[in-house]
C-alpha cells in the first residue's frame, strides 16, 4: 500500500467538501491500474465504488484489484471515474472552518497481486477536489442569485424552485421575505424552515372561478399552478367545476353563504369560500387564545365593534380582525376555505378512495397550489420521529414534539390559524380549532388533515373531504 498525506488549508466559514475521482479525458479514461508498458495482461481491476462508507471492502478478496482507503487501511473502497457525474468519493465533508485553519487526511492505496501478475510500474490519475461550502443565503438573496427578477416589486411565488430554497439559509430575520401570486397579484410570506423546506406562512386565498392576470381565464395552467409538477405529467391544466363563494354579513355579522358541501354525495365536487379579510389574532408571544365552542364570524352573537368581531358575552376577547394584528401582521390572514377536491385541484377525485397512508406516492399530484408549490404529505402518527408527515415535522421542530398545545405552530414562524371550518352553510369553530388540508388520502370519503386546538395536535386527522378547510403550501 501507499499513503498520501492531503492538506486542505481554508478559512471558509461553512467548511468545505473534499472529494476524490480516477482517470482523466486523454490517457486514462478508465478506473484500472495499467502497466506502464502497456502489457494487456498487466492492470488491476478498481473495487467497485460504494457511495456509502458502511459497504466498503472490509479486505481484498479478488485478486488483481486496488482501492482507496481513509486513515484505517482496514476497509477499501473504488473511485468514481471523473467524468461519472452520478457518483462522489467523498474523503471529508465539514460544515465549519477547521480549528487550527487545517486539515489533513490520510489516504491510503491498496492492492492485492496474484503470483503470476507483471511486476513493474502501474499508475493512473487520481484527482483530489476541495470545494468551499457556500455561505447560505437570504431567501430573497437565493431569488436574486438564481437570476430571478420582480414582478411588482415582489419574486415570484411560481419562480420557486429546489435549487433556490436548497441555497437559503434556514429562517433568521433576514429569510423571511413576501412573494406574489402572479395568478392573482396576492402577496404571501414564505419563509426556510428547519425542516429543510420553504413553506407558505400564512394561509392561500386564491379566488376559484376568476380570471387569472396570467392568461385572463378561469382555468388554472402548468405555468401558474401546481399541475403537471409531480408524477402526474398529464393534467397541466385545470378548469374549476364551481367558483368561490363569497360569504354575506347581516348587521349583527352573521354570515350565510351557499352549501360547501353537506353530504359525502359532495365528497368529490370541488368547492371554495371567501369569508373576506379577516385576520386571525393569534399567539401574540405571551397569550394563547382558549379555545372555545362557540363558532366565530357566523353566530347569532357576533357583533361587530369598529374592526373587531367579538364575543357579545363582555368577556372582552378578540379572535378576529378586518386589519393584520401588530404580532404576526399579513401572516394571520385567513384566506379561503376549500374542499379536499378544490385543494387538489381536481374536479372528481372518487378514484381516490384507498389509503396512501403507506404510499404517498399514490397521493395527488395535483393542487391549487402555485406552480413551484405542493400540499404537505401526511403518512406518519407519531410526533417523536422525524419523517414524511410534514407537519408533525413542524411540530418535531418548533412546538418541542408537544401533542397537548399549539403555542410553537401559532407562533413565529409559522404563524398556523384556528380558522375552524366550513360544512353546510356555516363556518364552525373558528378562534377556536384550526384544519389544514394534506394531499394524502384516507378512504372513500375522507382525506388526511391536521387537527389542532389550543390544547390538542393531531395530524393526521381524517377529515371528511366535502369539509371546507384551511391550505398552506410548500415548495416543489
Amino acid at each position: 500500500s501507499n499513503e498520501i498525506a492531503i492538506t486542505v488549508s481554508t478559512n471558509a466559514a461553512y467548511g468545505y467538501n473534499l472529494s476524490a475521482t480516477v482517470g482523466n479525458s486523454t490517457t486514462y479514461n478508465n478506473t484500472d491500474l495499467t502497466h506502464t508498458s502497456g502489457s494487456s495482461a498487466g492492470k488491476f481491476s478498481s473495487i467497485a465504488f460504494q457511495s456509502n462508507s458502511s459497504n466498503y471492502t472490509s479486505s481484498f478478496t479478488t485478486d488483481n484489484t486496488w482501492g482507496y482507503s481513509i486513515d484505517s487501511g482496514t476497509k477499501y473502497n473504488g473511485l468514481p471515474l471523473y467524468s461519472d457525474t452520478t457518483n462522489i468519493a467523498t474523503l471529508k465533508s465539514t460544515d465549519t472552518t477547521p480549528a487550527t485553519g487545517t486539515d489533513t487526511v490520510n489516504f491510503l492505496i491498496g492492492a492485492r497481486a496474484s503470483t503470476t501478475q507483471p511486476t513493474g510500474d502501474y499508475k493512473n490519475v487520481i484527482n483530489f477536489i476541495a470545494v468551499t461550502n457556500p455561505v447560505p443565503l437570504t431567501l430573497e438573496a437565493s431569488y436574486e442569485a438564481a437570476g430571478k427578477t420582480k414582478y411588482n416589486g415582489y419574486y415570484k411565488l411560481q419562480d420557486m424552485s429546489t435549487a433556490i430554497c436548497d441555497n437559503a439559509e434556514v429562517l433568521d430575520e433576514g429569510s423571511q421575505m413576501q412573494a406574489i401570486d402572479t395568478r392573482d397579484n396576492k402577496i404571501y410570506w414564505i419563509t426556510k424552515l428547519q425542516d429543510g423546506h420553504c413553506w407558505m406562512t400564512q394561509n392561500l386565498d386564491l379566488d376559484l372561478g376568476v380570471a387569472t392576470l396570467t392568461h385572463n381565464s378561469t382555468t388554472l395552467y402548468h405555468d401558474d399552478t401546481d399541475l403537471g409538477w409531480g408524477s402526474d405529467t398529464a393534467t397541466t391544466s385545470w378548469t374549476p367545476a364551481n367558483n368561490t363563494q363569497t360569504v354575506t354579513y347581516d348587521s349583527n355579522m352573521k354570515g350565510t353563504f351557499s352549501s360547501l358541501g353537506i353530504s359525502s354525495t359532495e365528497d368529490n365536487v370541488p368547492k371554495s369560500l371567501d369569508v373576506g379579510d379577516w385576520y386571525y389574532a393569534g399567539y401574540d408571544g405571551t397569550t394563547l387564545l382558549t379555545s372555545t365552542t362557540v363558532n366565530y364570524l357566523t353566530s347569532d352573537n357576533r357583533v361587530k365593534n369598529g374592526d373587531i368581531v367579538t364575543v357579545n358575552n363582555g368577556n372582552g376577547v378578540d379572535y378576529f380582525s378586518t386589519a393584520p394584528f401588530a404580532t404576526n401582521g399579513a401572516h394571520g390572514h385567513v384566506g379561503n376555505y376549500y374542499n379536499w377536491s378544490a385543494a387538489v385541484a381536481s374536479n372528481d377525485t372518487s378514484s381516490y378512495s384507498s389509503s396512501t397512508y403507506e404510499d404517498p406516492d399514490n397521493n395527488p399530484q395535483n393542487s391549487i397550489c402555485p406552480a413551484g408549490w405542493r400540499l404537505p404529505i401526511i403518512t406518519s402518527y407519531s410526533f417523536n420521529i422525524l419523517g414524511d408527515n410534514e407537519f408533525v415535522n413542524l411540530n418535531y421542530y418548533y412546538n418541542n414534539k408537544a401533542s397537548n398545545t399549539s403555542v410553537g405552530l401559532e407562533a413565529s414562524p409559522l404563524f398556523f390559524a384556528r380558522g375552524g371550518y366550513v360544512g353546510g352553510a356555516y363556518l364552525y369553530v373558528s378562534g377556536n380549532l384550526a384544519y389544514y388540508w394534506s394531499s394524502s388520502v384516507d378512504g372513500k370519503t375522507t382525506a388526511y388533515n391536521l387537527y389542532m386546538s389550543d390544547t390538542y395536535i393531531h395530524p393526521p386527522y381524517a377529515g371528511y373531504r366535502y369539509y371546507g378547510s384551511s391550505v398552506r403550501c410548500l415548495a416543489r
